[in-house]
C-alpha cells in the first residue's frame, strides 16, 4: 500500500465503527427474506449504485481498452445499468453465502462442470483453483467447501478489522480458509503439497514482480503465482468462474485445465502458463460482460520498455469484447431501464419456481 492509500486507508477508518451495525442488520434481514424480496432488494442497491456510479470513469477507460474502441452513448447507458446491478446482486449474495449449503446446493446451482473439478481434486496432487473477479466470485470459494474440498484461499483484506472479522465469518462459512494475499506462496505450496485445493484470484493488477502478459489482446501486468506454484510443485491449475445465470441462480464454469508440461525453461514456463491463464480469464468475462469487476484499474501498470505512441496497442489478435455476452441470447442484449418484475426476467432469465411463490 502507497503513501497516498495509507492516508484514504486512515482517513476512513472512523466510519467502519458506525457502519457496523447497519451492516449486521442487513445482513439478518436479507438472510431472512424470502428470496423475491432479497433479489428486489439486489436490484435496488444497483439502482442506487447506478446513480452514483463508483468508478465510473476507471469503467469505461477499461470497456474502450477491451472492446477496442470508444462506446456510443447507448452502449455504455445499457451496460452500465447491467454492470452496477450486477454489484448490487453481489452485495446481496455475499450476505447470503450460509444459506448455500450441501442440502441447497440443487436450489442455487444448474448441472455445470463441477463433477470435471472434483475428478482433478480427487487425484491428489493439489488444485490450483484460479479464480477472477468475474461472476459470483465470492460463491467460487464458497462452492469448494459446500463439494466438500479442503481449500486455502488467498485474498485481500480491507485492513479495518471490525469489518474484516466480520466479513471472514460469511466467507468461511463452509470451512474455507482464507489467509492474506501477501506472503501466502510458502502456505499454498504447503498446502498443495497435503493434496488440498488453494484459490487465487489472478485477474487484477500485479503490483509486486508482475508478469506482462495479454488479456483482451493489450499488455497487463498479471498475477504470476498460479505460475509460479504450478512450476514448483506440479499441481494441475483449474480456472473456474461461477455465473449468475437467474435469480439466485448459478452455474459453474470450468474454463481451463492446466497440467504441468515443463520446457525445461522456467521463466519461459511463467510467462507461458500466466498468458493461457489470462486467456481462460478472459473467456470468462466474455459469457457475461457485466459480471466483471470493470472499477479495477486493470491496465493501469504499463511495460518499461512500451513506447507511448504503443500505449494500450494490441499485441495479439484477440477479438475485441463483444457486450452482449455468450451466455445470453441476442435479443436479450440491452435491457431498459425500467424496474418492473418483468424487465428484470428479461434480463437474468427466467424466475425459478420457489422465486414465484
Amino acid at each position: 500500500m502507497g503513501v497516498r492509500s495509507r492516508e484514504r486507508h486512515a482517513r476512513r477508518a472512523w466510519i467502519v465503527p458506525w457502519i457496523m451495525p447497519a451492516l449486521r442488520t442487513l445482513t439478518r434481514r436479507v438472510q431472512r427474506q424470502s428470496l423475491p424480496d432479497a433479489y428486489r432488494l439486489g436490484c435496488q442497491l444497483g439502482a442506487w449504485f447506478e446513480r452514483l456510479k463508483p468508478g465510473r470513469e476507471i469503467v469505461r477507460r477499461n470497456l474502450e481498452v477491451a472492446v477496442g474502441r470508444p462506446l456510443t452513448r447507448l452502449e455504455r447507458r445499457d451496460f452500465e445499468h447491467r454492470y452496477y446491478r450486477h454489484l448490487g446482486l453481489c452485495l446481496v449474495e455475499l450476505l447470503r453465502l450460509p444459506n448455500v449449503t450441501p442440502a441447497t446446493f440443487s436450489r442455487y446451482f444448474e448441472p455445470g462442470d463441477e463433477a470435471r473439478v472434483r475428478e482433478v481434486y480427487d487425484e491428489g496432487q493439489g488444485l490450483i483453483c484460479v479464480v477472477g473477479h468475474s461472476g459470483q466470485w465470492e460463491m467460487a470459494g464458497h462452492l469448494a467447501g459446500v463439494l466438500g474440498f479442503t481449500i486455502t484461499t488467498s485474498a485481500k483484506f480491507s485492513g479495518y478489522p471490525l469489518l474484516d472479522d466480520y466479513m471472514l465469518g460469511l466467507r468461511t462459512s463452509l470451512g474455507q480458509r482464507l489467509i492474506p494475499a501477501k506472503g501466502s506462496m510458502w502456505a499454498l505450496k504447503k498446502a498443495l503439497g497435503r493434496g488440498e485445493a488453494v484459490g487465487i484470484n489472478a485477474d487484477q493488477e500485479a503490483r509486486n514482480n508482475p508478469v506482462f502478459a495479454p488479456f483482451f489482446g493489450v499488455q497487463a501486468a498479471s498475477v504470476s503465482s498460479p505460475a509460479q506454484l504450478q512450476t514448483r510443485t506440479k499441481s494441475p491449475i483449474a480456472v473456474v468462474a461461477v455465473h449468475r445465470v437467474g435469480a439466485f441462480r448459478y452455474r459453474t464454469t470450468l474454463l481451463d485445465l492446466i497440467r504441468h508440461e515443463p520446457s525445461g525453461d522456467r521463466e519461459a514456463d511463467v510467462q507461458r502458463i500466466t498468458a493461457r491463464v489470462n486467456l481462460a480469464l478472459e473467456d470468462s468475462i466474455r459469457i457475461y460482460p457485466e459480471q466483471w469487476l470493470w472499477s479495477h484499474r486493470r491496465w493501469r501498470r504499463r511495460p518499461v520498455d512500451e513506447p507511448p505512441e504503443r500505449r494500450f496497442e494490441r499485441v495479439t489478435d484477440s477479438a475485441p469484447l463483444d457486450l452482449v455476452g455468450s451466455g445470453r441470447p441476442p435479443q436479450e442484449a440491452w435491457v431498459t431501464h425500467e424496474r418492473e418484475d418483468a424487465t428484470l426476467e428479461r434480463a437474468e432469465g427466467p424466475l425459478p419456481e420457489e422465486l414465484r411463490a
